[in-house]
């Protein structure tokens, strides 16, 4: 459309169609516009939103967002099917009654555009008006106007989009519908309308044919006066039958399904959630923000979500850096056994007594850790426990295939395993053995820096697991998800599981300084990119070994070989590799803080979920795995400090749950912490496990020993 201030007719939108003047009109920051126009258009008009929800009718009164001097609406969506409302179970999607709607302009009823319509046995009232970040603000109103308490209320928002095929963002839980996840396991899928307190960023982003629209909820909680349980309301991206974002009141549907709940990994449940009574004249408000404009391409539609600033939650900092390292520094000496540090705590779960190396047990970067420590502060014992851990593993976990090497050491049987998969058998896991190779280049890297003598089997290490990555590549030019006891890959599934070896590729150049190894690692970070980087339409999957799908430590691994790069050669372009994978990586970072029921043990501790990263599309709780100082280390160095003021929240976030004294959190040993902590309703709401593999030790250790040389001041 051709945009005019003022409130006289305007040119029609289509071909055909005669002028239709605004009912009313907003004009925003940046051009913005949001015009409420009565649908005097012609018979055969096309519906609206790609399939009418519930029969929307020609003629019926619309909002159109649009921006000044563009040549069509940004997004037509009919008043009447933006509401919905019902009441009963299981909820469903019913639109107002057209003939119910009413539109005061600016100025005649508040401050911006209000709405009115009849949906049900409900009122419903929307305010519309620019606000913060130059978003349009949405308040709605929903009242019981009928003399009889309402039960089983469900109301919200429906946006339908004009295409079938969009690419969909939900933080955490949905990207792209989650194309990499295993067809054979519950995962979320269009259809899911979650809790809010699900989302780490609370919105949905929608993106096609080079345009974005965000919906971002401002979560307010409900709480029980009787048993002090908190509630939030929900976002969802459906169909309904066209495809849409839907903010609702705080029922949930999993993959088309109301009232069934995401509780575990790849486990859902009946539960009904989010259904309000309503006595005579009760109200619901919600509050939401609309963002919208052009993106190219579609898939990156998740990046225009991530620096928001419409939530101002700082997060918590209960220990400072040095504390951190204190604490993880005596729990990785609980775990020193001679030869290696255990990946459990004794045999406290139930498991063998081992060590493991890369995924979860990471006994490499606990050396690594040990390496550090002892050349900062001259502790030659530590240094020693650096050097005999990496001999035992260099000397002792050798397969047949050189190059390859086993992933764990079962201490009191004396004997060397791989990891093992239905359908797989025994094999080399590319994301656990690029980790380690990859550890154990940088020990040998700081041992020469040090002026400590780096023994050539390490060297030889890296280089013959880097020889391995390059010559068994997949067709497509990525690494296999893993290896056979044989060297051949186990799957041709392309995954960006095996990232991590380019990294190794690239600890080969560093320690032998052929240049063969930084060449091949542009050309496998690049086929990489290619796969999973260039679009984002199928992003990064498959690196967590006890899952199937999208998950950020897939994300990781991309992110700082990308930085790598950019460090080693000053290419511009792996920088913006870097960035966008940086904020794929922080759409799983909370970025505000649910309350949580009265009694829980968060509740009772101030826990504060601002900061902290969620896991993966299937483990929807929160751990410690982010490459937390490199963005710091990233965002300084390439001038974009706002990822270095993100890396600084994250970590001190994660001071959160850490023992402190023998009981605390329920561990005996001062630095443990728990590898899951559940803010939203999968496992244990409010509650965090005692779950201790090595990595939750070595992580936020490595991390807060590099950090604290940066004392960052904002």
């Amino acid at each position: 459309m051709t945009a005019r201030h003022g409130t006289g007719p305007r040119r029609s939108d289509a071909p055909g169609e005669r002028p239709v003047p605004p009912l009313a009109r907003l004009a925003g920051p940046g051009g913005k516009l949001v015009e409420i126009v009565s649908g005097a258009g012609v018979a055969g008009d096309p519906p609206v939103g790609g399939a009418p929800v519930g029969g929307a009718p020609v003629g019926g009164a619309e909002v159109r967002l649009g921006r000044d001097g563009a040549a069509e609406p940004h997004l037509r969506v009919p008043l009447h099917v933006l509401f919905t409302a019902s009441t009963g179970r299981p909820w469903r999607f019913r639109p107002a009654d057209p003939a119910s709607v009413r539109v005061l302009p600016p100025g005649s009823g508040g401050d911006g555009i209000v709405a009115t319509a009849r949906a049900g046995e409900l009122s419903v009232r929307l305010e519309l008006g620019f606000g913060r970040e130059g978003m349009l603000e949405l308040r709605t109103t929903w009242r019981n106007d009928t003399g009889e308490r309402l039960v089983d209320v469900a109301a919200g928002l429906l946006l339908p989009l004009p295409v079938q095929d969009a690419c969909l963002t939900m933080p955490g839980v949905l990207y792209n519908d989650n194309p990499s996840s295993d067809p054979a396991r519950e995962v979320p899928h269009i259809g899911f309308v979650c809790e809010e307190h699900r989302l780490p960023i609370p919105a949905v982003n929608a993106a096609w044919d080079g345009r974005y629209l965000s919906l971002f909820a401002h979560p307010g909680p409900v709480r029980d006066e009787e048993d002090g349980s908190v509630a939030y309301g929900s976002l969802g991206a459906v169909r309904a039958p066209g495809l849409a974002v839907t903010a609702m009141t705080g029922v949930i549907a999993f993959n088309g399904r109301p009232d069934v709940c995401y509780v575990s990994k790849a486990e859902t449940a009946g539960r009904p959630l989010g259904y309000r009574d309503l006595a005579p004249g009760a109200e619901i408000t919600t509050r939401h923000s609309l963002d919208w404009g052009e993106v190219a391409p579609r898939g990156f539609g998740f990046r225009t979500l991530v620096h928001t600033r419409l939530y101002r939650d700082e997060g918590a900092a209960p220990l400072s850096v040095d504390e951190i390292v204190r604490l993880k520094t005596d729990a990785m000496d609980s775990r020193w056994n001679g030869d290696g540090h255990l990946a459990y705590e004794g045999v406290r779960h139930g498991r063998p007594r081992s060590y493991l190396y890369g995924w979860t047990g990471q006994a490499m970067k606990l050396a690594l850790c040990e390496a550090i420590l002892g050349v900062e502060d001259g502790q030659d014992e530590r240094i020693e426990r650096a050097r005999r851990a990496a001999d035992f593993y260099v000397h002792g976990g050798r397969t047949p295939v050189r190059g390859l090497h086993a992933a764990r050491y079962l201490v009191d049987e004396d004997r060397w395993e791989s990891f093992r998969k239905d359908g797989w058998g025994d094999f080399v896991s590319s994301r656990a053995h690029g980790e380690t190779i990859t550890d154990l280049a940088a020990l040998a890297l700081l041992f020469r820096q040090a002026g400590l003598e780096v023994p050539h089997a390490w060297e030889e290490a890296v280089t013959d697991a880097a020889s391995v990555f390059w010559h068994t590549r997949l067709p497509e030019g990525v690494v296999p998800v893993g290896w056979s006891p044989w060297g051949t890959p186990v799957s041709g599934m392309v995954s960006a599981a095996g990232v991590a070896c380019v990294l190794a590729m690239l600890g080969a150049y560093r320690l032998s300084g052929e240049r063969v190894w930084l060449l091949r690692a542009e050309e496998v970070l690049a086929a990489y990119h290619r796969e999973h980087a260039a679009t984002y339409e199928r992003p990064f999957a498959h690196a967590t070994l006890d899952a199937s799908g999208e998950d950020k430590e897939a994300g990781m691994y991309f992110f700082l070989a990308a930085y790598e790069l950019h460090r080693l050669t000053g290419d511009e372009r792996y920088a913006g590799w870097a960035e966008a994978a940086a904020d794929w990586l922080l759409t799983f970072v909370y970025v505000w803080s649910p309350e949580f029921a009265a009694g829980s043990t968060f509740a009772r501790r101030g826990f504060k979920a601002a900061g902290w990263p969620a896991v993966s599309v299937q483990n929807h709780h929160l751990d410690v795995f982010f490459p937390t100082s490199e963005l710091l280390e990233f965002g300084l160095s390439t001038g974009r400090p706002r990822y270095a003021e993100r890396a600084v929240r994250i970590l001190h976030a994660m001071g959160q749950g850490i023992c402190r004294e023998p009981g605390d959190w329920g561990f005996r040993t001062p630095g443990e912490q728990g590898e899951g902590f559940f803010q939203t309703n999968w496992q244990r709401t409010g509650e965090a496990n005692t779950w201790n593999p090595s990595w939750v030790i070595a992580l936020p250790l490595y991390h807060a020993l590099r950090m604290r040389k940066v004392r960052w001041t904002g």
